[in-house]
């Protein structure tokens, strides 16, 4: 048999030789990558290779034609900037769900308006301008001429007044946002050009480019390309049934139809397996340049993997198979990843989740038991509760020591407490109720009443029953620290006479439990930089957290929901949060916050507070460049890290050897 091994291998040696130049051809995902040589990359090339390729082909016009007349300029006043980058490269992360919701906040913002990194204040986006009419009635948007989509289709205030006019109709879903609405009245929009839009309200509007800014579901809503969408909408093709937009909905979604037009630097190429592989290319009409006006991205293209387990996220990553990975990252493996950062050829770059509450104990105000929710409305109770959680304990089990024990606040870092006055007022904020006194917990509870026992030494309510608290705990399975949390909160209510509950549900049933007030007690980390757009930790606007039934009313007009009791807490701060609305002036409507803040200290705890301040560890790996030392990345509306403009990150694909 052995003198035929010979033949064998002189047979099969092509197609070893075939498989392995496409092996050589083949990026990281598998994708087939060109042969670019012709091309320069470095610093004296104004595009991607692959896209001068393509106008030397003929497939594509020249950058000129594809870049606006003035180009958005991307910022890099942070720390960790390193220069202007050479372009090519595949960017190898992982995603937590099939929405790639977590890549939507790194390359998914391509708003009108944009949040500055630092998250205090705006800069243009889309839009290269804007002004408001005196009365802060009529907001005027400039677009950027000569903006395109990826299809090179041109961007235009067109396509803005087809997401509006499909709000309107309420069609595919959509119904006027809340920033448009004034008394109840949705704003009108007119497009005078192409690249003009007017918004016309009720009355005074202020916040509305604070919302254009927020996140990147804001801009996913009203960024539809209507050249491409009309195909599917029944009252522009007679060929789709009247009323029917199944279609229209599922070819709207960036992150699942490749044929979709986007303004993201990397546009969808293809999803697999439901979006377990998911490919972005460079988008080549993208219209943000570096300071030598070299178009961005530089780098090629973007694999996202849906990696659900954690454990196998943490073998990619130890492995060196992540390339860079914002979010994601669990804070309890920080020290195995420390040690991994030699084998795994990355570096970690510790940012701040920023957050007021890990997690925030939501107390529904509108409980659906009347008993508790009279309890529960009586600050006593809420403060007895408070004090009830040692904080110091869950800090050393649940997290390591790696929080701070405080009062439930928003994020410390937020624009609304930049001033002296703002930060002694943040610090007593966090200070409040934050303390472990079961002695004082007790005396609150007997003051009120609960003085009664039941024969295991639990306290009874007011009508008999034993006083119980049903309390929703993430899965030990889905978030460790949460539900150790959970477990150290309900012993110290015990102890108290308070017989807690823990109930489990999955996470979606859990947060529909939260958004239908149908809860008594629940969890979720919190965290916010702009209370102006993201009102719900203090402001009860919408159907969330500590006050869904009140947040509905407000939210729907007085149509659903349950109304605040004229004078109360929840009354007072929506009352605040429509003068803050109609405020022009900046620092006045800061000084609304802080008398909103105010009212949460004399008049609450209405979340109780657990630790806070968690590290948000990003990897970086080896030869992956221009990611900021520092950054924030727990609150979701100020868009971190898309803000950054990480279409500036590039690699240096020998240095990852």
């Amino acid at each position: 048999m052995h003198r035929r091994w010979p033949r064998v291998l002189i047979a099969i040696s092509p197609v070893v030789a075939i498989v392995a130049l496409l092996i050589a051809l083949a990026g990281p995902g598998g994708e087939r990558v060109e042969d670019l040589s012709a091309w320069p990359s470095g610093l004296e090339a104004n595009e991607a290779p692959m896209l001068a390729k393509r106008v030397a082909e003929g497939r594509l016009p020249p950058l000129s034609q594809r870049l606006p007349e003035r180009p958005l300029v991307a910022r890099h006043d942070y720390a960790g900037y390193e220069g202007p980058g050479r372009y090519g490269g595949t960017w190898r992360r992982f995603d937590t769900s099939p929405q790639i919701a977590s890549w939507k906040m790194v390359g998914g913002y391509a708003p009108l308006i944009r949040w500055r990194f630092d998250c205090q204040g705006l800069e243009p986006g889309l839009a290269e301008s804007w002004e408001y009419k005196d009365d802060g009635t009529a907001l005027t948007l400039h677009l950027r001429k000569g903006l395109k989509w990826s299809d090179g289709h041109p961007y235009t205030s067109a396509d803005f007044a087809f997401f509006y006019e499909l709000c309107l109709r309420n069609e595919a879903q959509l119904i006027p946002p809340v920033w448009c609405l004034v008394g109840g009245k949705p704003m009108a929009v007119e497009t005078p050009d192409e690249t003009t839009i007017v918004m016309k309200f009720a009355g005074p509007n202020w916040l509305v480019p604070l919302w254009l800014a927020t996140g990147f579901w804001e801009n996913e809503k009203y960024n539809i390309p209507k050249h491409y969408m009309v195909q599917f909408h029944p009252r522009y093709n007679p060929a789709v049934t009247a009323g029917d937009f199944t279609e229209f909905s599922r070819k709207n979604l960036p992150h699942q139809n490749p044929d979709r037009p986007t303004m993201w630097p990397w546009r969808l190429k293809e999803c697999r397996d439901g979006g377990y592989y998911v490919l972005l290319e460079r988008n080549p009409y993208y219209y943000v340049v570096d300071d030598l006006h070299r178009q961005l991205p530089y780098i090629d293209r973007v694999v996202s993997k849906l990696i659900p387990d954690q454990q196998v996220q943490v073998l990619k990553m130890l492995a060196g198979e992540i390339d860079c990975q914002y979010r994601g990252i669990q804070v309890m493996d920080l020290a195995l990843f420390l040690k991994g950062t030699r084998s795994g050829r990355y570096r970690i770059k510790m940012w701040e989740s920023t957050n007021g509450a890990e997690p925030g104990i939501l107390v529904n105000w509108s409980a659906p038991d009347p008993v508790l929710r009279g309890l529960i409305r009586d600050r006593r109770f809420r403060r007895a509760l408070a004090l009830g959680i040692d904080r110091e304990k869950g800090n050393q089990i649940a997290w390591r020591g790696m929080c701070t024990p405080q009062g439930s606040t928003i994020s410390e870092e937020s624009w609304h407490f930049a001033g002296e006055e703002g930060r002694r007022l943040f610090e007593e904020w966090k200070s409040a109720f934050a303390e472990y006194n079961l002695d004082k917990a007790n005396t609150l509870l007997d003051e009120m009443g609960l003085t009664r026992r039941d024969a295991e030494g639990y306290r009874l309510r007011r009508d008999g029953e034993r006083l119980t608290l049903v309390m929703d705990v993430t899965d030990a399975s889905g978030n460790r620290m949460e539900n150790d949390m959970g477990l150290i909160i309900a012993e110290g209510w015990r102890r108290m006479g308070i017989d807690a509950i823990i109930y489990t549900p999955p996470g979606a049933e859990r947060s529909l439990r939260i958004t239908l007030g149908k809860y008594t007690i629940s969890m979720h980390s919190q965290a916010e930089m702009d209370l102006f757009t993201y009102p719900d930790w203090v402001f009860p606007a919408m159907a969330k957290y500590w006050h869904p039934k009140v947040g509905r009313w407000y939210e729907t007009g007085g149509t659903e929901g349950d109304p605040p009791t004229p004078g109360d807490p929840l009354d007072r701060l929506l009352k605040i949060y429509d003068r803050i609305k109609k405020e022009k002036e900046l620092a006045k409507r800061h000084e609304l916050v802080h008398q909103a803040v105010r009212i949460h200290i004399d008049e609450g705890p209405f979340v109780l507070g657990t630790v806070a301040r968690s590290p948000a560890p990003v990897l970086v790996g080896r030869g992956f460049h221009n990611v900021p030392d520092k950054g924030i990345l727990g609150p979701w509306a100020p868009a971190g890290p898309g803000s950054s403009y990480p279409e500036q990150c590039w690699m240096d694909p020998e240095a990852r050897q």
